[in-house]
C-alpha cells in the first residue's frame, strides 16, 4: 500500500517518507514522541552539496529517474560520500514506524 505517504509510485527501494512536524524539535536528548519532542538535529547540520553529489556526471547523475537499480546507486553513491566526509557521524539504524492509521484518523 502506499498510504499515507507517498501516495504515488516511488521507484526507491525501500524509501521511508519522514514527516517532521514543526513544533516537535526537541530542545535537548533523544525524541520522546510527546508532540514538543518527535526529532532531533545537530547543527552545523552535515550536509551534501548538490556539486558533491552529483560528482562528474553533473545532471546527468538524476538520469533514469524511475529505474529503481539506477536510484538504489544513486543512494550508494550519497551514503558513501556522507561517510568520506562525516566519519565520525554515527551510522544510524532505521527507527521502527508506529503509525496507527485509526489513532491518526479516528
Amino acid at each position: 500500500s502506499l498510504y499515507p505517504y507517498p501516495d504515488v509510485p516511488s521507484y526507491y527501494p525501500d524509501g521511508i517518507w519522514y514527516s517532521l512536524p514543526g513544533g516537535g524539535a526537541c530542545n535537548e536528548g533523544p525524541p520522546t514522541g510527546t508532540s514538543s519532542c518527535t526529532y532531533s538535529y545537530s547543527w552545523p547540520p552535515e550536509e551534501l552539496t548538490l556539486e558533491e553529489l552529483q560528482g562528474k556526471a553533473g545532471a546527468g547523475f538524476w538520469a533514469d529517474a524511475e529505474d529503481p537499480q539506477a536510484n538504489m546507486m544513486k543512494v550508494m553513491v550519497a551514503a558513501a560520500l556522507f561517510a568520506v566526509k562525516y566519519p565520525e557521524s554515527p551510522d544510524l539504524p532505521t527507527p521502527a514506524c508506529d503509525f496507527d492509521f485509526h489513532k491518526f484518523w479516528y
